[in-house]
């Protein structure tokens, strides 16, 4: 920023660096970005929102006022802009803003970075050489992917109990080719992203791969996102399991070492397991079903009922994001077991789902709240 056009002025008795650029004014209300102390986790940092921050930003409307974080760490500089909206809408009361230690390493590695935390506030953190662009709007920060996973879920059955009879008879009715398959639930998650993606023609930010991909290329994972270029995988979860399975070890690594960042796409549902109190209704509809579809099917109506779930409701989401220095802190062995030929499975990954609590790891997440 030039000297003419970047000062230190006072207003309404405060000190604040304004920063003017053709026609704009900006207000930088910086911070130095610190560490909360014991016994926060070392990953998590913060700066203080003084009580005066409100009263200013709402009298100068005139102004583009940015509450901006600070962060020097071994001679590097990031910038956080914690965008004032949600901030102010749920009033400051001198509380804290704040931002990760995985946050300010994406901004510090690939010169920007923007998410939302967990209460709805949006960051976008920048590299020091890249923050008069960013003000210059030289930098577009775009949240498509993100825009695109709320248009999503507005159209997703959140809130709704899902009978197994009922899905698999739509995606078969819709020519998923996966329709048949035990483990439903997450079959429809990739139904409904794959129909969402088509009909939205997406395929240039993000795209359904899934199982058309398995085999042909090194990564078969469910989603590729284009544009940003990396990929991620859809999971359906019960919401009252601590770890879901993830993906074969070696593979992920791969990836995420060849394209620096991953998404694990988390949809978590309740579950209600067909038992004798659903006199296994949706394993002896499914089973008929296949048969009715194809009369070659040889499995008899109870084929799976020691697992199969009766019905799933659809209630919150998450998307984790991995790199290089997060994804071991994530990642946990899943024991495979044995091939029916007694040889070994290649190690798979579980995810601890504890991590969908840490800000240091979730970039975006959606919640369903039933209207009462």
């Amino acid at each position: 920023m030039g000297a003419n056009n970047c000062v230190r002025e006072r207003i309404d008795g405060k000190t604040v660096i304004k920063y003017t650029f053709g026609k704009k004014t900006f207000i930088l209300l910086a911070k130095a970005v610190t560490y909360l102390g014991n016994p926060h986790p070392i990953f998590k940092k913060r700066i203080q929102l003084p009580d005066w921050y409100q009263d200013f930003a709402l009298q100068h409307t005139n102004f583009d006022i940015r509450f901006l974080g600070v962060y020097h760490y071994e001679g590097n500089v990031v910038f956080v802009d914690f965008q004032k909206e949600t901030y102010l809408q749920h009033g400051l009361h001198n509380s804290s803003a704040h931002v990760y230690v995985n946050d300010l390493y994406q901004g510090m590695t690939f010169g920007k970075f923007e998410k939302q935390d967990k209460l709805g506030n949006n960051l976008v953190i920048i590299r020091y050489d890249k923050f008069k662009d960013y003000l210059d709007k030289k930098i577009v920060i775009s949240d498509n992917l993100f825009e695109l996973f709320k248009r999503f879920n507005c159209g997703y059955p959140f809130g709704k109990w899902l009978r197994a009879f009922d899905v698999i008879k739509e995606m078969h009715e819709n020519n998923w080719k996966q329709w048949r398959q035990t483990e439903w639930a997450g079959w429809f998650l990739e139904y409904k992203f794959n129909r969402f993606a088509v009909e939205n023609h997406t395929e240039r930010q993000m795209r359904y791969i899934g199982s058309e991909n398995k085999g042909k290329t090194a990564f078969d994972f469910d989603i590729r996102f284009e544009e940003d270029d990396f990929y991620g995988d859809l999971k359906a979860s019960d919401i009252s399991k601590r770890e879901t399975p993830g993906n074969d070890q070696q593979t992920l690594i791969d990836c995420i070492y060849r394209y620096d960042k991953f998404w694990y796409v988390i949809y978590e549902h309740k579950t209600i397991k067909d038992s004798k109190s659903t006199d296994y209704e949706a394993t002896k509809s499914r089973n008929r079903y296949i048969k009715e579809m194809d009369p070659s099917y040889q499995k008899d109506e109870m084929s799976y009922h020691e697992r199969m779930k009766h019905s799933v409701n659809f209630v919150k989401m998450s998307i984790v994001e991995l790199n290089r220095i997060n994804y071991g802190s994530i990642l946990t062995t899943f024991n495979q077991g044995h091939r029916p030929d007694g040889s070994k499975r290649n190690p798979k990954f579980n995810i601890n789902k504890k991590v969908l609590d840490n800000d240091n790891f979730v970039v975006f997440r959606y919640e369903y709240n039933e209207e009462v």
